[in-house]
């Protein structure tokens, strides 16, 4: 704002060029976009962020003239409504404030799509992976129970936690962990919803049934609760065990209902 304010709105533009709101808006504010987003382009590409983030910032100080203009346009008249005198003066002293407006208008509309884009991206990698080690976990408890009628393993998930054979116990304490991170994205995760969502609509009859199986693995509060006091999240076990507790029927219920519902659709 002092780069703004003082340097290029007074100092150059307004006292050197005799450049303001009364005389130019428009070349006032072209100005001011442009040295705004070239310190805000500069500024992203020092932090490391998104090459499309760092160009969008760049390009938005020719996106942000036009709404300046409109900001300093819409100003002017509820001034002018009101009778405030000098009504030039004071859109003069408000100029760089509202090119910083215009231009963060113009940033929130560019960075939350970035940003849109990049968490979507995101949550393929994450759910694409998590389908994949959940399935892969259920073809391995398949081959340990080549008597089971196939899609029945995971219907009495007890009989899995009952068993004495070691490898069948730890395979179930994998179903659950799979199923625990599949509740995390959902509740916590941005774009993590649509995108589970649309995964399970491509998913085969046979691999949705495993995919449903696998999340009311979550009812079993006894066993779960278990893995949570013996460590699965370390000591501080506490808030996570209760919000697990009191959510995930919630969970259930809505991922059930959506899940049909966008496979219906």
């Amino acid at each position: 704002m002092p780069l703004l304010d003082w340097l290029v709105k007074t100092t150059l533009l307004d006292n050197t060029f005799g450049i303001n709101t009364h005389t130019s808006p428009l070349a006032l504010y072209a100005v001011m976009g442009l040295v705004n987003g070239l310190y805000l382009s500069a500024h992203n590409a020092f932090r490391g962020l998104p090459k499309g983030m760092v160009t969008g910032n760049f390009f938005r100080s020719i996106l942000s003239i036009p709404v300046a203009l409109a900001f300093n346009t819409a100003i002017g008249a509820i001034l002018f409504f009101f009778n405030v005198p000098a009504v030039d003066a004071v859109l003069q002293k408000w100029a760089a404030i509202i090119s910083k407006a215009a231009s963060d208008t113009v940033a929130g509309v560019i960075e939350g799509t970035v940003d849109r884009f990049q968490n979507l991206k995101l949550r393929k990698r994450d759910v694409k992976k998590k389908f994949a080690d959940l399935f892969d976990t259920y073809a391995k408890l398949e081959m340990l129970f080549p008597e089971t009628e196939e899609l029945k393993i995971l219907e009495k998930p007890e009989a899995l936690f009952a068993s004495r054979n070691a490898e069948v116990k730890d395979l179930a304490v994998m179903v659950i962990i799979h199923s625990l991170d599949l509740f995390y994205f959902w509740m916590y995760l941005p774009r993590a919803r649509m995108t589970i969502l649309d995964k399970v609509s491509r998913l085969t009859p046979e691999e949705r049934t495993i995919f449903f199986q696998s999340q009311h693995i979550l009812v079993q509060e006894q066993h779960i609760s278990r893995l949570f006091v013996d460590g699965i999240l370390g000591r501080h076990f506490s808030r996570p065990l209760s919000f697990y507790l009191t959510t995930y029927p919630r969970y259930l219920a809505a991922i059930e209902k959506e899940s049909y519902a966008s496979v219906e659709s």
